[in-house]
């Protein structure tokens, strides 16, 4: 008989058939009722997605269940807008003196609290209770059931497709050989070993259905008074690009308990296993509905109608440095060992040799407790825990199967709080600052000059002035740091290992989901009365999930009836373009003359006519392909002729990190935003110019200014018309203008 199911008879629980969790005779009832009708809802709401998906685009109803578009947009706008009921009432249609349909029925505030009831799962609440010396202490956790949630993903019509159930081994043919690269989480050896394992000792057809859990305190009101303790789970079957973002098919939030300091029990250790206890308790009952197919598997019917077996896993554990303890159930940063992945005593830490210790495993961690708890010595117990810095806290990963589910395997690098938050903001940074600062105000003014005077990039944020930041968040330190003997120093040696086990750490970075404890503080302001918040912060942002998937449905219908029409009305409306490029910020048709007039001051447009008859009679082939230039192979362009201006190029192409297609956005136009934006491209050539040895030693790609009087790269302040070329904005200019190292023979 295994301890899991030891454990249950001894509590005397009772599983429930439809979604695993167990529960004491005393609740077991209402919740199988409850669970029953969320499957009879979720087995509606498939059936529903399957007919809309069956129907055409114009005939479906894509604001179901609000009764028509109208409604749907007045819950929108009062929800968006966090509305209190009397803003809401004034924007009714029956409280204004607007015109409206006659189509609209919502008829109050509580009408439009119902509709989006309707539209939603409610997340389920429940109590734990953990020991406190001679008292017992109740909390509430706030979650949605794992295999529930998942599955409305499977089952959805849209996010569906994207699932990836099998593992991929992918290679780049080098010139030379094909070399393997690694980005999503199915290309790593994590989901692989995984697969193999199912495979090897399940049926044939099983598919590995792996998440992605977050968990960090995340401070509400302004002062950080208030904090709320949000638990985020991503599917990591869906693309990066999916899973990482806002709504539909990212992240979901549950609510764990937050321990308040007790004076009686604050700074013990044993109110540090308490606090540890109750996340492990509340986490036990998150982990609940994924534990069962864990071991036995569990069919799911997805998008396409086809019912598939499934064996959870959770593959990747994201968070900090100090929730990661709390996983592990590690002491933390004051341990002698205070790693969570490996045994490395504290007085090593700067070791050149990390890899030279122990990894720690979930098997053995395990074990050591059973040793532990089996001495009546306290003394030796103690000694036995404090070996491996371990708390005698039972872990809720353990009721999973180590083979698939390790949480010191789990735990992955986060580059958030250890790059970028560690490294830069802790260390470099406060240090630079306190050493510029000993230099003289005239240094530290020159610092910002110089952040001031980088040109502005798409995704780039750009710095007025740098010396004076203190305090802010992590994206901002993020983009300082593109110029730039402790625990976080030794994180970073696990660091090749997570990537090649779990893929680029943009699969397990803590950063998408802190940018989630925006939204949940804003509907603590706006959408709470200030008590008893998590189920109401948890019930409006489900309820900004569903508003964006209907928002979508009806644009998407909206799409289609515009095009419709037009191709009624105009039927050569379609004109082609190219893939690659998309051009953008339309400009009023010029004459040749004004556009030569308009820069008499650039040297760039003097011959400009010469020029550009030059640089279209390079082009025949596109011009030909593409079917968007209104002249022969030899064109000839003179002064009258007027031209249209483009001040916007999206361009698509092939990205040498992970050799999938990726966008740039280019502008070229004098006052954007109230500010000159003009970007640049990089053509490559065999003439190289000069390049001074501390370039070579700093691998830094100089260029100098020629005819243009604006270039778009980064002014080397002690040499006038000397710009420097920034490899570190994006991954892919840093490998391009590796090559480009390589050919020079850098």
């Amino acid at each position: 008989m295994s301890a899991n199911l030891q454990y249950i008879l001894d509590e005397r629980q009772q599983i429930c058939d439809t979604c695993g969790c167990s529960f004491k005779p005393k609740g077991f009832d209402s919740h199988r009722r409850a669970c029953e009708q969320r499957t009879r809802d979720s087995e509606e709401d498939a059936e529903q997605w399957a007919s809309i998906t069956a129907m055409s685009i114009q005939e479906c109803q894509p604001w179901l269940p609000f009764r028509c578009q109208l409604d749907f947009e007045v819950a929108e706008l009062a929800h968006e807008a966090a509305l209190t009921h009397e803003q809401t009432m004034l924007a009714h249609p029956n409280g204004s003196t607007a015109a409206w349909t006659e189509d609209f029925t919502l008829a109050n505030y509580a009408d439009v609290q119902n509709m989006w009831e309707a539209a939603s799962h409610r997340l389920t609440p429940d109590t734990l209770t953990v020991p406190l010396g001679d008292k017992d202490m109740e909390y509430t956790v706030h979650f949605r059931p794992l295999w529930e949630w998942a599955v409305d993903l499977l089952r959805h019509p849209i996010i569906g497709p994207h699932c990836v159930f099998d593992a991929q081994r992918l290679s780049k043919f080098d010139g030379d050989s094909f070399v393997r690269f690694i980005d999503e989480l199915w290309t790593a050896d994590a989901f692989w070993e995984c697969q193999v394992r199912i495979t090897s000792q399940m049926p044939p057809d099983a598919k590995p259905l792996a998440f992605i859990l977050y968990a960090d305190k995340a401070k509400l009101s302004s002062f950080g008074r208030e904090k709320g303790y949000p638990v985020i789970a991503h599917l990591a079957n869906l693309p990066v690009a999916i899973r990482n973002r806002k709504g539909l098919g990212g992240g979901r939030v549950g609510w764990l308990p937050l321990i308040k300091d007790d004076p009686k029990h604050k700074g013990t250790p044993r109110f540090a296993n308490f606090r540890a206890a109750v996340w492990h308790t509340a986490f036990k009952k998150v982990l609940a509905s994924i534990v069962l197919p864990l071991t036995s598997g569990r069919w799911a019917n997805c998008w396409d109608n086809i019912a598939r077996l499934f064996y959870t896993l959770v593959l990747i554990l994201s968070a900090d440095y100090e929730e990661q303890a709390i996983m592990s159930l590690t002491h933390g940063v004051m341990s002698n060992f205070p790693c969570p992945i490996c045994l490395i005593p504290e007085d090593k830490l700067s070791s050149i040799m990390p890899h030279n210790y122990p990894l720690r495993t979930g098997q053995a961690t395990s074990t050591l407790l059973i040793e532990a708890r089996a001495e009546h010595c306290k003394g030796r117990r103690e000694a036995i825990l404090k070996s491996q810095a371990v708390r005698d806290v039972d872990n809720a990963f353990h009721d999973m199967n180590h083979k698939t589910t390790d949480v010191h395997r789990a735990l992955s690098h986060d580059r958030l709080h250890v790059n970028i938050l560690g490294f830069f903001k802790d260390h470099m940074w406060s240090e630079l600052q306190l050493l510029i600062g000993l230099l003289g105000r005239d240094k530290v003014a020159q610092v910002d000059e110089n952040f001031d005077a980088l040109p502005r990039w798409w995704n780039l944020i750009h710095f007025d002035a740098v010396m004076a930041i203190t305090f802010t968040d992590g994206s901002k330190y993020e983009v300082i740091f593109k110029n730039w003997s402790f625990l976080k120093k030794h994180l970073v040696a696990h660091l090749f290992d997570d990537i090649m086990a779990k893929g680029a750490t943009r699969n397990y970075n803590t950063m998408p989901n802190e940018k989630c404890h925006g939204p949940l503080k804003a509907s603590y302001q706006y959408q709470t009365n200030f008590k008893d918040v998590a189920p109401q912060i948890l019930r409006a942002d489900h309820w900004s999930l569903v508003s964006e998937f209907i928002r979508s449905r009806v644009d998407e219908l909206d799409a289609y009836n515009t095009q419709m029409a037009e191709d009624e009305t105009d039927p050569d409306t379609n004109i082609p373009s190219n893939f690659h490029i998309r051009f953008g910020s339309k400009q009023p048709k010029k004459s040749l003359e004004t556009i030569k007039e308009q820069h008499v001051d650039n040297p760039s447009f003097r011959h400009f006519c010469r020029k550009l008859n030059t640089f279209l009679n390079a082009l025949p082939a596109v011009t030909q392909h593409v079917n968007m230039l209104p002249f022969d192979n030899h064109s000839h362009m003179t002064h009258p002729e007027k031209i249209t201006e483009f001040r916007f190029l999206k361009v698509n192409y092939e990205s040498l990190v992970d050799f999938c297609q990726t966008t740039d956005y280019l502008r070229c136009s004098p006052s954007f935003h109230n500010l000159p934006r003009y970007n640049c491209v990089i053509v490559n050539t065999t003439t190289v110019g000069r390049h001074l040895q501390k370039d070579k030693h700093l691998k830094c790609w100089r260029v100098r200014q020629r005819e243009m009087a604006r270039v778009a790269l980064a002014p080397d302040p002690t040499t006038v018309g000397d710009f420097l070329v920034m490899d570190t904005v994006d991954s892919d200019i840093f490998l391009r203008m590796k090559q480009m190292h390589l050919a020079a023979g850098h």
